[in-house]
Order: structure tokens, then C-alpha cells, then sequence
């Protein structure tokens, strides 16, 4: 059973996974909300807010046209030293951009503008905790929809 201390959790809430974050802070999943914890804040995400979960993982892409600016600025070098140096430059940036957002999870909510974004040190635990909690929530508000509707339609005597 993950460790409770340190999160702002209510009582009888459940904890079904804790980890870390690349970042050195931490994730966790309960029955209702995502929590991310960092050195200063506790952000929650409920997951009726959230819209979508969206997992981006290296941009081989983005990583292979990346070397090839590194590989056209080096030869470029050789007519015009400046200009080459600076695409070997942008080059390698985009690399090193890459690498550092692999793995990044995203969870777009329908309260905030911008999405809530985690580099969780193991994805796949993430996900086998986080999937089954956010379709049993849907699962249930789906049931009260239906629950209410029902009421809303039956004849009153």
C-alpha cells in the first residue's frame, strides 16, 4: 500500500498508486482525483474535470529531422562557418528538447485553458492505476445521468 503522508487526502479516500515524477516531485491516484505534488504545491485534478489523458513519447520525427540539421550544419560549416555553427546549434537544442519531454503525459481538464502536464518516472504503473479509476468515475456519473433522466420521466401519481 503506498504511503499516505504528505497528501492532502479526505478520510476514507483511497490511495491506489504514488510515484515520482522526473522532476523530483510526485503523482498519485486515488478513487476520485489525480494529485500532483510538488516541492510548494498540491495540485488535484478530479476526474469529472478531466476531458482527456493524452501520453506523447519520444518524437522519433522530430528527433531524426533534428539530426539532420545537425549533420547539414556541420557540412555547411565548412562554406560559412557562422551560419553552419548555428544550425548545428538548433539542431542539438531540439535534440536535447526532445529527450526532455518524452514520456509526458498530458490530462486536459474542462476547467483550465492549459493542460496539466507530468513526466512520470514509469508510465505504464501510471496508467494501469489512473485508466481503471477514470472509467469507474465515468462509469458511475454515467449511472446518475441515467438514474435522474429515469426519475425526470416517470409519471407522477
Amino acid at each position: 500500500m503506498p504511503s499516505r503522508q504528505g497528501l492532502d487526502l479526505e478520510r476514507g479516500e483511497r490511495l491506489h498508486y504514488r510515484g515520482g515524477l522526473r522532476s523530483a516531485d510526485e503523482v498519485a491516484v486515488t478513487e476520485t482525483r489525480l494529485l500532483v505534488k510538488s516541492d510548494d504545491e498540491l495540485t488535484s485534478v478530479p476526474y469529472t474535470n478531466v476531458e482527456s489523458i493524452n501520453n506523447e513519447s519520444f518524437d522519433w520525427f522530430l528527433a531524426i529531422m533534428s539530426a539532420a540539421l545537425v549533420v547539414f550544419g556541420a557540412y555547411s560549416m565548412t562554406m560559412n562557418p557562422l551560419v553552419g555553427a548555428g544550425f548545428v546549434v538548433a539542431g542539438l537544442w531540439s535534440i536535447r528538447r526532445s529527450y526532455r519531454h518524452r514520456n509526458r503525459v498530458r490530462i486536459h481538464t474542462h476547467s483550465q485553458p492549459k493542460p496539466v502536464e507530468i513526466f512520470p518516472e514509469d508510465v505504464e504503473a501510471l496508467y494501469d492505476e489512473l485508466e481503471p479509476a477514470i472509467e469507474a468515475v465515468r462509469a458511475e456519473e454515467s449511472e446518475d445521468g441515467e438514474d435522474e433522466t429515469d426519475s425526470e420521466a416517470a409519471p407522477q401519481s
